[in-house]
């Protein structure tokens, strides 16, 4: 005879079983996920003891999932036994399906999702989604049956598991041994803070990846809706006394201002360099390499070199090894390298109507400068194209808008690419050039793309092919290093190609009028995201590159600097050493480069993440990695320190930076 209390244990047990069974799939997809990101881009076996780790988060999941998921089941299980078990078992399979989306975009991007898909409009996604990334591959779609299957398998083989049978004592324990786990550890905390793991590489292949999109994309939903409306961000005095305290090399005077100060910035460079033959000031090339970061394989002291052209630049001009972007991704680029500007809330250029600003753009313009802009992809992706017609860019040179009707980006869209190639785009900018015949001086700006994903140019072969040479070539060749190689081979075959494409720019330079007179300047826009660095920091450290004809003397320089430097170095040169007018006062949060040989940094760097988060930040001998206070030299490797009032005293400096960034730029007051 059934009693009702048998019923209950039996309903009790079932429901005991069928979280057993989900935690049972979170734990066996781990080392599926796991190998898939071993073989796709690269990590140590040791690592497969971290991603294991991570069940710690599958358990503490699943007891809340336990704990608040029990009475609806019953309620559902009384009526509808069949049904209630239906609903879980499918909710098992849709978790096995999210998780295999989740690791799909994890190796894409080498993070996991996060509220990144509520920063970008709905055409931007589209653009990084359909029209660049990568594209799908049967290798894809084998990782993604894997690990649905197993999910699937689980489910079917459980039938014939006998259910586990409790007696009232043993699931009242159980019960309130979740419940303590529920109370007393702080699930969601936890994730939000970052702090089980040493470093945050580690923590993302550990966390319960699902969970963390969930929180984060919650958290940023919950923190925007109740800021909507708000259309008066204030700033309070003390925020503002302690931005500025922290920055006496700078002379405020302009109350209203925050970041207004006298152009004090001195002429770093004149030292370095020749006069112009004609007197006039010197032609301008800036290049700015998609995905150029200062080590491309990952490992701290690489031996091999996909970029030899550049490097050969870098060995005979200005070498800043220890260079760094301000953003994670290329939105920030622009504005950092041309007017030292700060992020704002969603990056500079996003807001509308740009805040009003100087800039080096502007300066050239006024100081008799031709200036134009090539790019090969989607100029309004980001604000490109906006951010040159305010700052009065004669020519916005886009070839999709010069040949709409081709097949040739139809093409490209086909194979999920960016845009044109590099060789591309630099002979459509050739051809303009020949065609719209230029005086001195004059500025042209260049923003590649093929090294982005999907790392495909026309040939590929033909570089994959001279970089397996390169590996060969090279017998005591780092293991870890050689393996990363030859695993990516299309992605070191891109920078290879990149780097033959910006030869062959120079050299076209060097075959015309004024080249003698013409300063070349190469960074990165951000550091290469496939491979993983594990350490926070170098996701922004990126090569620069002064070159000239002009030249003295080559020097390699050890200290930091950040594009935010670039704008008051060459205005202050400019100004110092031609007839070039620049304002007596400006917003630069940048400062003249630091020429020391040795390492050492004298700035104070914040970083905006491809989220819009500003959790990173880089002062003295101190980097911050959002509740990690790291000590760093000159590997930008640094190691973890406990100095709880010295991070305090980071991250307060960090928030004040950050309080000031967004008044100036939501109030437009950047500048009178």
């Amino acid at each position: 005879m059934t009693t009702p209390k048998n019923k209950l244990l039996s309903r009790l047990s079932e429901w005991v079983r069928l979280n057993l069974l989900l935690l049972l799939c979170m734990v066996l997809l781990r080392p599926l996920f796991f190998l898939e990101v071993y073989f796709r881009l690269g990590l140590e076996w040791r690592q497969l003891l971290t991603v294991l780790s991570g069940s710690f988060f599958d358990v503490l999941l699943v007891s809340r999932i336990f704990t608040f998921g029990l009475i609806p089941f019953l309620l559902v299980y009384y009526f509808f036994p069949k049904l209630a078990k239906g609903i879980f078992k499918g909710l098992i399979v849709a978790y096995a399906v999210v998780v295999a989306l989740l690791a799909e975009y994890f190796c894409n991007l080498t993070m996991p999702l996060d509220h990144v898909i509520l920063v970008y409009s709905v055409e931007e996604l589209k653009t990084t989604v359909f029209s660049s990334s990568t594209s799908l591959s049967w290798v894809q779609v084998l990782w993604f049956v894997l690990q649905v299957g197993l999910a699937v398998l689980i489910i079917v083989k459980s039938e014939k598991w006998k259910v586990f049978r409790f007696n009232t004592i043993c699931f009242v324990v159980g019960f309130a041994v979740l419940l303590i786990l529920l109370v007393f550890v702080p699930y969601k905390r936890i994730i939000r803070n970052e702090k089980v793991y040493s470093n945050r590489n580690d923590f993302c292949l550990a966390v319960n990846q699902p969970s963390y999109s969930y929180i984060k994309i919650t958290d940023y939903w919950r923190d925007e809706g109740s800021k909507r409306g708000e259309e008066n961000y204030t700033l309070s005095t003390s925020q503002l006394s302690a931005y500025q305290a922290c920055h006496p090399e700078f002379d405020y005077d302009h109350p209203g201002y925050p970041m207004y100060r006298k152009t004090t910035d001195p002429d770093v460079l004149s030292p370095f360099f020749e006069h112009t033959s004609d007197g006039l000031p010197p032609n301008f090339v800036f290049v700015i390499v998609e995905g150029l970061g200062r080590r491309l394989t990952g490992v701290n002291d690489p031996q091999l070199s996909f970029t030899p052209f550049i490097d050969s630049l870098a060995n005979a001009g200005l070498f800043w090894p220890n260079c760094f972007s301000t953003s994670e991704r290329t939105f920030g680029v622009l504005p950092s390298v041309f007017a030292s500007a700060p992020h704002g809330r969603y990056g500079f250029a996003a807001e509308q109507p740009m805040p009003r600003h100087h800039s080096l753009l502007l300066d050239l313009d006024r100081n008799g400068y031709s200036a134009s802009f090539f790019y090969g992809g989607n100029s309004e992706f980001d604000h490109y194209d906006l951010f040159m017609e305010v700052n009065r860019v004669d020519d916005i040179v886009i070839p999709e808008r010069m040949v709409a009707d081709s097949n040739e980006y139809y093409l490209l869209a086909d194979n999920n690419r960016w845009g044109l190639d590099d060789d591309q785009l630099f002979d459509c900018a050739i051809q303009h050039k020949l065609v719209k015949s230029g005086g001195r001086p004059h500025a042209d700006i260049y923003l590649t793309l093929s090294t982005h994903e999907p790392f495909l140019v026309d040939d590929i072969e033909r570089y994959e092919e001279q970089v397996k040479v390169m590996v060969e070539q090279q017998p005591d060749l780092d293991k870890k290093e050689r393996d990363n190689v030859l695993r990516n081979l299309n992605v070191y075959a891109c920078y290879l190609y990149l780097d033959q494409s910006v030869h062959h720019l120079v050299d076209y330079y060097a075959s015309q009028p004024g080249f003698e007179n013409t300063v070349f300047v190469i960074t990165g826009d951000h550091r290469m995201a496939l491979v993983p660095t594990g350490i926070a920091l170098r996701n922004y450290n990126v090569p620069l590159v002064v070159w000239s004809p002009l030249l003295k003397r080559s020097k390699t320089m050890g200290a930091v600097v950040s594009h935010l430097d670039i704008t008051p170095s060459l205005n202050a040169w400019l100004n110092s050493q031609y007839d070039y007018t620049i304002n007596d006062h400006c917003h630069w949060l940048g400062t003249s480069f630091d020429t020391v040989s040795e390492y050492r940094n004298m700035r104070k760097l914040s970083f905006m993440r491809n989220n819009r988060d500003v959790i990173d930040y880089f002062s003295d001998q101190f980097f911050i990695n959002k509740n990690a206070l790291i000590l760093m030299d000159s590997s930008v490797i640094g190691f973890p320190i406990d100095k709880p009032s010295l991070l305090q005293q980071y991250q307060d400096e960090l928030g004040n930076f950050e309080a000031v960034s967004r008044f100036v730029v939501q109030h437009d007051v950047l500048m009178p």
